[in-house]
């Protein structure tokens, strides 16, 4: 015990290495100077049981001697559990000092986690809107021109992989500078918001419909069957757009023309298919359907270089 105390000591003092005792340890400690102060008070009470000749005390009886050295011994085991748990006492105070440091400590870092994980959804939060305001359209909110080439990109490559047919729809507004004319351009975007969301009632969640710039939209759509099915989807296109818009009493109507080229058929890259689909949509234009396929205008005007 005198051993282990003397080591404890030495740690507490030395200021340039300290070194942790375990809390187990220094309660341990404090157990055996327990028992060290009982076994002195024990002694002590068969000093003074001689010293005051007790009739419990049986003989042989001690001398003199011999009960002031026991006294003595006794004194000295008190003096030393005293100064023993003074060290243990000083040790646990250490500790719970410690141990209140390290649960402050946590706490804030609990706290700054936390107005981290704050700053970190706010910063993706602001990423996401910055993300978004970069691909979609600021009107209609559509898909933008970046976004639609990166789909039909990825529709193109799933085209080859799948063996899937995709059809790309371009849809022109008709005459529509004179609705900003007529009207006013707010009205004229009032007119293409509309036409936006139209446009979206008619495609699947796969699809992508955008709004290439001006009054000019592109659909895209994926893994499609017949052809047939793509040109009367147009066609309803074209009569949803063309209904009257209500806009607080002012009455607008737009008409639509839409062009339509099919993957692979008329072409298996974005580039040649865009200039398929102008070429059909122009087309159609110049006579009295307001849907064409390329491989119907391709039959009467020469290729677009």
């Amino acid at each position: 015990m005198d051993n282990e105390i003397k080591a404890s000591s030495s740690e507490f003092d030395d200021s340039e290495n300290v070194k942790i005792v375990p809390l187990k340890n220094v309660l341990d400690q404090s157990e055996e100077i327990k028992e060290d102060v009982e076994e002195a008070a024990e002694q002590i009470g068969s000093v003074n049981a001689v010293l005051s000749n007790d009739d419990k005390v049986l003989p042989p009886y001690p001398t003199i001697e011999e009960v002031i050295a026991q006294n003595e011994e006794a004194e000295r085991k008190v003096v030393k559990a005293a100064e023993d748990l003074d060290q243990v006492n000083a040790e646990l105070t250490k500790q719970v000092a410690e141990k209140i440091n390290i649960e402050t400590e946590l706490r804030q870092t609990k706290k700054d986690l936390h107005e981290i994980r704050n700053d970190l959804s706010k910063s993706q939060a602001k990423e996401k809107d910055a993300l978004h305001i970069a691909l979609h359209d600021s009107l209609t909110g559509l898909p933008n021109r970046l976004l639609l080439e990166q789909r039909l990109d990825h529709g193109l490559t799933q085209s080859r992989r799948y063996g899937w047919k995709l059809a790309l729809m371009f849809i022109d507004l008709d005459k529509f500078k004179d609705i900003n004319d007529s009207y006013g351009h707010d009205i004229g975007d009032q007119v293409l918001i509309t036409v936006a969301k139209r446009l979206q009632d008619f495609v699947r969640g796969e699809d992508i419909v955008s709004r290439w710039g001006g009054d000019e939209f592109i659909c895209i759509l994926l893994n499609i069957k017949l052809e047939d099915e793509v040109v009367n989807l147009a066609k309803k296109m074209a009569d949803r757009i063309s209904e009257d818009c209500d806009f607080d009493g002012t009455i607008v109507s737009a008409r639509a023309t839409i062009g339509i080229a099919i993957c692979p058929r008329d072409g298996e890259t974005a580039d040649v298919l865009f200039k398929q689909v102008d070429r059909a949509m122009y087309r159609s234009k110049g006579t009295d359907k307001r849907v064409m396929l390329f491989g119907d205008a391709v039959l009467d005007v020469p290729a677009i270089e």
